[in-house]
């Protein structure tokens, strides 16, 4: 034996194995034992959040039996598919064949072959249990598909395959499918593959075209959708001998474009590419075959006969197919070599006939045979080259009587019969199939290409699995990455922040307030993972089981923790103490809180952090003015952190001596008012709502009400003192009272016989109290309440109009006010009922000795004992608003409002058509109906009278500007305004007419003072007053009286007699003049007065204007003067005087006029003492501003 040979036998049964060892479930099966050991080991070694979560045994073993549990999950999951796979192909296999027309079949023998096929599935899965066991489904054999002509031999060759076919013995044959030839397909299973003997007219459809073509595309949507990836394996072309030698050229065409055709439509439906070989059949037609190969023994007819070609390049599709030629000589000269030998072996003329010419039989062959193959495999632009991978030569049977082609075309040659060869005898032997089947063609079942959908979509699963895989892979292994980096980050931040608390501490003032604690205490509660981040949950990203922040921040919270008892607790006992101290006597209350709570923090047994929280804040907002808000809410904060974790703390040492003094002061504390006020507090607590003005009327009325103290109209009587306070207060005063038996550890003395079972008498001591209490915020409230600013009349006439319409808001807000004042009803509890009628009885005993002393001897007014104390308060205002459905006393006020408005109306139409204004008696009316009032709405009704008061006249005197403004005044900016003689300095001068136009008698300023204002003015005096009785006053400015005051003077100044122009009477002498001068001569509108020297003159009596020369004025000497003095213009004379020194000589007035240097002197005496030369009256004369 030599070594290949040895090695061949060492190395089968090893590839066996080792092609065992490679199965998959075997690999997973090996990682999964493989894992299971890693967790078992290593498991408790694995730490998550602070915990080793596979510590215990029993949380391996879970774990390893859930790996255990996926791995036979997964291939479990993976036999299901198969076998649904394969379930479903048995079944389409199964199903019952389409019966073409014209064809008789019975339903018996349709359902004989739907039988045979089930029974043929069954002997399968019983044949071989290695068929389950190694996955061998049907589906998951290399499928190969027979295709070819009818009758061109395909069936045959299968059966003389020498294949194993598992059915042969349990059913008589290898094959299920039609009898009397293929009638549909005919399906061979072997333990190696499954062959497709299709039916011949599939490949041709030639027959029932319509129905085979259906039946094909149905057979091959069959196999695609059972067999995803690989449909078939391959494809065998039979073409048979006789077809090749006997057919014409036409036939041979058109069953080659058939065969073409079928492998394009396998192509596109299945959607690979798949091998295909070509299978010459029924060989032993040719004459010679069966002669020149029969002392061939079992394993020299088992080999191939043909050629391979190679697998073809992208570049040369069609390169085996050129070869063949070339491939096909080679193979006729290997027959031509055996010739010799075989004639040397046959003694038979005749078979050594046969023998010779069978090279050139099967020569004959090669022109046809090649043109069939390239009209069947020839590439083309349009079409998908086909895969041919060889040719090949078989013989299943040797039947029939061979063709001798050489012969026949010898005899056509020389016209010469030819003699007919004898039929084969069968033999029952086959040639050339057995290994072409099982060392080529089933060798080559991975050659096939696969669905290029399914592999897309396959491909597209891995990737996206292998892509998830890799994500996971990649974000684990980021986040324990980032989960380290934040806790090597968190240790280093944990490290610099205690730093930085250490350095507070050393730094922290040894005195001062407890805001200097402030950046002590946040730093420490701000410590990472401490306090402040307690409430936070960890972000998954800083787990990942490198947390280090427990451990990080138990010790943050104890350092937190050691410092507020050491920094702040200090400063509460110290405020406590002082409070204590300071013993406020004025607030009994706070004093007892404050003890109260100081004792808590001592005696442990009494500790409520609630109470001591409640103290602290509102002292510390109390004691510390400068802190802002963000500060107390700090302070806050840590205050509740302490006194959290207090409860475990030592006490705080006390000062017994503080707590006897403070508790002798609170001694003097009835015990009714701290009852009432631990009552008061409890129901404050609960935040009842207010009742506000908005709230009563149901919407915001901020245009008809206000609130005297700015209070705005949202707020209002806190909610103790309405009903819901009155009920809630009369149900908790019991228990408060039981409670403060309780508290009698803060006063160290014994209460609780005073108080026992809730002493009724004690209650009404506190709900007496309240009632008072009740009746001094309701009057508070009320009296504040007032009516919106009136700014106009048309608002006025708006406000009351909606006061009094149906649905007053006054009318609600009273409403609202009698119902929260009513307190006779509200209780339902029969306790508060009880209560508050001791109270009663209490009030009205008082009330009834009051009177008896008061009235000695007579009999005292009888008192209702019945009556509620804040019932009888407020009873005037509950019989206004009434209770009945009948008239009210509140009707006829608010027709009183109505009749305002419409007074505010006609006022205001007066107003806008400049008439004056109506009679304000509405306004009195009102004001007389408001005083019998009670409040608010005494106040209210005031105040629509004087506002209105004050509107009525404030728009007459809006109406007088008015007029003023349309009449008089403009003229007055106009033409009298800055101009001379009113402005000394003026250049310009207000001409005659308009002087005599604005002043005059019957002029502008006079008409309008006479018709508009002289009824308001005193013009008994001077200056001139407004009136003050008798009339309303105007509250016009005083300085617009005064220039109406001067208007009038120099009305008498200039016009004399009712005269329309302004005009000047005096009379004028010379006194003296400069010695250099002999002559002076002063011509005033030509009037001259003339002086001569050494004369004595007389008075010139003059009157200006005078008509001679337009107002001049001028003063002129001898010897001549080189500038003599001159003006002229209506008020000429004047502006001479302005040039003059004037001197008052008694009630006449002394010119000095400077010429030149020379001085001359005059001597005037007016007409009268109301005069025009005394300026003081013309040039404080203004026009009159706004009114």
């Amino acid at each position: 034996m030599n070594f290949s040979t040895l090695f061949s036998l060492l190395w089968s049964p090893m590839e066996r194995f080792i092609l065992w060892l490679l199965k998959p479930w075997l690999l997973s099966l090996i990682g999964v034992a493989l894992l299971s050991l890693l967790v078992w080991y290593e498991g408790p070694l694995l730490a998550f959040n602070g915990s080793e979560p596979l510590e215990p045994e029993s949380r391996r073993w879970a774990l390893i039996a859930l790996f255990v549990l996926i791995w036979a999950g997964y291939f479990a999951w993976r036999l299901w598919r198969a076998w649904r796979a394969n379930r479903g192909l048995m079944a389409g296999v199964a199903e019952a064949p389409v019966v073409a027309p014209g064809v008789r079949e019975t339903q018996a023998e349709v359902a004989e072959l739907g039988e045979r096929m089930r029974s043929a599935m069954a002997v399968l899965r019983k044949a071989n249990p290695g068929w389950k066991m190694s996955g061998q489904y049907l589906y998951q054999l290399p499928w190969y598909m027979f295709v070819g002509a009818p009758g061109s031999g395909k069936t045959t060759a299968l059966t003389h395959s020498g294949l194993q076919f598992p059915l042969r013995e349990a059913m008589g044959s290898g094959a299920i499918g039609g009898v009397g030839g293929t009638r549909h397909c005919d399906w061979w299973f072997t333990d190696e593959a499954v062959l497709l003997d299709t039916a011949g007219r599939y490949t041709t459809q030639d027959s029932y075209s319509e129905v085979d073509k259906a039946a094909w595309g149905g057979f091959l949507d069959l196999l695609k959708k059972y067999r995803r990836q690989r449909p078939v394996n391959g494809v065998i072309v039979a073409l048979s001998v006789s077809d090749l030698l006997q057919q014409t050229d036409a036939q041979r065409q058109a069953q080659a474009v058939a065969i073409r055709t079928r492998i394009t439509e396998l192509y596109e439906r299945l959607g690979l590419r798949f091998p295909v070989y070509v299978i010459i059949t029924k060989c032993d037609l040719l004459a010679g075959f069966s002669e020149f190969f029969e002392t061939f023994g079992r394993d020299e007819r088992a080999q191939v006969w043909g050629v391979t070609f190679a697998l073809p390049q992208p570049a040369q599709p069609d390169s085996g197919l050129a070869s063949f030629p070339s491939e096909f000589d080679a193979l006729e000269r290997q027959l031509q070599r055996r010739v010799l030998e075989r004639l040397q072996q046959e003694r038979d003329l005749s078979r050594r006939a046969l023998l010779y010419s069978f090279p050139q039989q099967f020569a004959s062959l090669g022109d046809g045979l090649t043109r069939f193959l390239n009209t069947v495999f020839e590439a083309n632009r349009y079409q998908e080259p086909a895969l041919l991978r060889g040719v090949y030569f078989t013989s299943g049977t040797q039947e029939g009587s061979p063709i001798d082609r050489v012969l026949t075309s010898l005899a056509a040659s020389f016209g010469l019969g030819r003699k007919a060869l004898a039929p084969n005898v069968a033999s029952g032997r086959s040639y050339f199939i057995t290994r072409l089947l099982r060392e080529v063609i089933f060798k080559e079942a991975g050659l096939a290409g696969v669905n290029h959908q399914e592999q897309r979509r396959r491909q597209l699963l891995a990737r996206a699995g292998r892509m998830a895989a890799a994500a996971v892979f990649v974000l684990l292994l980021a986040a324990m990455t980032i989960s380290y980096n934040r806790n090597l980050q968190l240790i280093a931040d944990a490290s610099s922040a205690a730093a930085q608390v250490a350095q507070l501490a050393k730094a922290l003032p040894t005195e001062g307030d407890v805001l200097v604690t402030l950046p002590l205490l946040n730093a420490a509660r701000a410590l990472p993972s401490g306090y402040s981040d307690g409430d936070n949950s960890v972000p998954l990203l800083s787990r990942m089981g490198l947390y280090q922040g427990n451990k990080l921040g138990a010790g943050a919270v104890t350092l937190y923790r050691r410092l507020l008892r050491s920094t702040l607790m200090p400063h509460i006992v110290a405020n406590m103490e002082n409070a204590l101290r300071r013993g406020d006597a004025s607030n009994q209350e706070f004093l007892y809180e404050t003890l109260r709570a100081y004792l808590m923090l001592g005696e442990r047994q009494y500790f409520d952090a609630a109470s001591v929280q409640a103290w602290v804040d509102v002292d510390w907002r109390r004691e510390l003015p400068q802190a802002t808000p963000a500060q107390l809410q700090q302070l806050s904060d840590h205050v509740s952190a302490l006194l959290e974790a207090d409860d475990e703390a030592e006490p705080v040492p006390l000062d017994s001596a503080l707590i006897a003094k403070v508790r002798l002061a609170l001694a003097s504390m009835p015990l009714s008012q701290r009852i009432y006020n631990r009552v008061k507090r409890l129901v404050e607590q609960q935040h009842l709502p207010e009742l506000s003005v908005n709230s009563a009327v149901g919407r915001d009325v901020s245009s008809l009400f206000t609130r005297a103290s700015g209070e705005p109209l949202s707020r209002g009587v806190s909610g103790v003192y309405r009903l819901a306070g009155y009920r809630e207060l009369t149900d908790k005063t019991p228990q408060a009272v039981t409670d403060m038996a309780k508290d009698s550890w803060v006063l160290d003395r014994q209460e609780s016989a005073q108080i026992a079972g809730g002493n009724p008498a004690m209650q009404a001591a506190v709900l007496e109290l309240y009632y008072a209490d009740y009746i001094r915020q309701w009057d508070t409230f009320l009296a504040d309440v007032h009516l919106s600013p009136l700014t106009s009349l048309g608002q006025a006439s708006l406000v009351t109009t909606v006061l009094a319409a149906s649905d007053s808001p006054l009318r609600a807000l009273l409403q609202a006010v009698s119902r929260e004042t009513t307190l006779d009803g509200a209780l339902t509890s029969a306790t508060s009922q009880d209560t508050d009628q001791r109270v009663r009885d209490k009030i009205a005993a008082a009330t009834q000795r009051l009177q008896s002393a008061l009235g000695g001897d007579s009999p005292a007014a009888p008192v209702d004992a019945q009556a509620n104390p804040v019932d009888q308060h407020f009873a005037a205002l509950h019989r206004l608003v009434g209770t009945g459905t009948g008239p009210q006393p509140l009707d006829e006020v608010l027709a009183s409002l109505k009749d305002a408005g419409q007074f505010f109306d006609s006022a205001d139409a007066a107003r806008r058509s400049a008439a004056p204004a109506p009679s304000n008696e509405v306004l009195a009316r009102l004001k007389r109906s408001g005083d019998t009032q009670p409040a608010p709405l005494s106040a209210l009704l005031r105040d629509v009278e004087s506002g209105g008061t004050a509107l009525t006249l404030g728009n007459e005197k809006a109406r007088l500007n008015a007029l003023w403004e349309a009449s008089g005044a403009p003229f007055c900016r106009a033409a009298i305004d800055g101009r001379y003689p009113l402005v000394r300095s003026s250049g310009r001068d207000a001409t005659a007419d308009d002087f005599g136009k604005f002043f005059g008698p019957g002029g502008l300023m006079d008409d309008f003072f006479s018709k508009n204002l002289a009824a308001y003015v005193d013009m008994s005096g001077n200056p001139w007053r407004w009136r003050s009785s008798g009339v309303t006053p105007l509250n016009i400015s005083q300085d617009v009286l005064n220039q109406f005051q001067r208007g009038a003077k120099l009305r008498d100044m200039f016009f004399v007699a009712g005269a329309r122009q302004p005009s000047m009477r005096f009379d004028l002498k010379t006194l003296s003049a400069d010695p250099g001068l002999t002559k002076v001569n002063l011509d005033i509108d030509g009037q001259p007065v003339v002086y001569d020297a050494g004369s004595v003159a007389d008075f010139t009596s003059l009157s200006l204007p005078s008509g001679k020369s337009g107002g001049l004025v001028r003063l002129d000497a001898t010897p001549a003067l080189v500038s003599p003095l001159r003006s002229d213009g209506p008020w000429g004379w004047l502006r001479m005087m302005d040039k003059a020194v004037v001197s008052a000589q008694g009630e006449q007035l002394q010119l000095t006029f400077t010429v030149e240097g020379h001085r001359v002197v005059y001597l005037l005496r007016a007409s009268s003492v109301i005069n025009p030369f005394r300026r003081d009256g013309l040039e404080s004369f203004h026009c009159p501003g706004s009114f």
